[in-house]
């Protein structure tokens, strides 16, 4: 038994890049609420606190998000963005600060009176406050680049797997018309009155192979119509005395699966079986279930192989990740495989 689980592919892009109007409704929102914790103190924006050190804070964030950061530690060389980044600070606090005082002078005028904090506490007071900034920045940046990544990651894992899917898919087409041409090449052989029945039905399986499987999905119709003409090019080079058996339950009209994604499971049948052949093809609940019994002229001495259930066992696993399961059983009563797939 057989039930392969991957973890889904599909994910929401982040982007390489914080858009413009992201960051602008972050400072607008900060600009905000530093404008009414100034209108509680009854304090002009200038004056106010954090006031017109926003614009400090301000070019030290995007001095690190966008040119330090990438530079620097994206070139491992610490020792020089610690060093920057508190040159950086110490020269913007020694700018503001007595900006500040001057802005707040002008804007007081007569009703001025001393700043409750010393020079030497307010330069402390502002050198952390934008280091803090910096740090801010590293992990902004960080956490857009993880995220970057992480979508980058997936967008190879992406393309590798559509590259195997289109691999996997032109080796199923060549393998297909081989095992079919045998099969003509075998009424050919008996010169079969049923030969060119046998062409007639090959052109609309390879018409079907080359103009209507370019599609991820295909309706399950089409699919149950394939193995219909698969099975008549069979029993013109089966025995009269080979039963056939094709059942078909459910709507078949509305659901949609994978190209060729049953075929060889069909054609495993016709290879290697022998007596009888049955197929069930049943649609419930949003649910395929097909279920092929052929028989065996050695009972438990069959093993399945070659490579188109190698190919149906990748396709599953990447087409229909934890939607699928998939059983082979080798019994007295002969070679059994059971696959359902989940629809939705």
């Amino acid at each position: 038994m057989m039930h392969i689980r991957l973890q889904d592919l599909f994910y929401r892009p982040f982007p390489a890049r914080l858009p413009v109007w992201v960051h602008a409704v972050v400072w607008l929102v900060y600009l905000m609420f530093v404008l009414y914790i100034n209108h509680l103190q009854g304090l002009d924006f200038l004056v106010g606190y954090p006031g017109i050190y926003i614009f400090a804070q301000a070019i030290i964030f995007y001095s690190n998000y966008n040119f330090l950061i990438p530079s620097l530690l994206g070139e491992k060389k610490l020792t020089w963005f610690l060093l920057i980044n508190l040159l950086l600070a110490a020269s913007l606090v020694g700018i503001f600060i007595p900006l500040y005082h001057g802005l707040r002078g002008w804007s007081l005028g007569s009703t001025l009176v001393a700043f409750p904090l010393s020079y030497g506490d307010q330069f402390v007071l502002r050198f952390f406050e934008l280091l803090l900034m910096a740090l801010l920045a590293c992990l902004t940046r960080f956490a857009v680049d993880w995220f970057t990544f992480q979508q980058k990651t997936r967008d190879m894992e992406n393309l590798q797997l559509k590259t195997e899917l289109a691999f996997l898919r032109s080796q199923l087409n060549p393998h297909f018309l081989f095992n079919t041409l045998n099969s003509l090449y075998a009424l050919a052989i008996r010169q079969a009155p049923g030969t060119p029945d046998g062409i007639m039905h090959l052109s609309q399986l390879m018409r079907y192979a080359l103009y209507e499987t370019n599609e991820e999905r295909v309706a399950l119709s089409k699919e149950v119509e394939m193995i219909e003409n698969f099975i008549e090019l069979q029993k013109l080079r089966l025995p009269l005395d080979f039963r056939i058996d094709l059942t078909v339950e459910g709507n078949v009209n509305e659901c949609v699966i994978a190209p060729f994604l049953v075929m060889p499971l069909i054609e495993n049948m016709f290879k290697h079986g022998t007596e009888f052949a049955s197929i069930s093809v049943k649609v419930a609940e949003n649910r395929l279930t097909l279920v092929t019994v052929n028989g065996i002229q050695q009972p438990g001495g069959y093993e399945p192989g070659g490579i188109g259930l190698a190919n149906l066992q990748r396709r599953l696993l990447h087409l229909y990740p934890d939607k699928y399961f998939f059983q082979v059983e080798n019994s007295a009563l002969g070679f059994q495989a059971t696959l359902t797939l989940t629809l939705n």
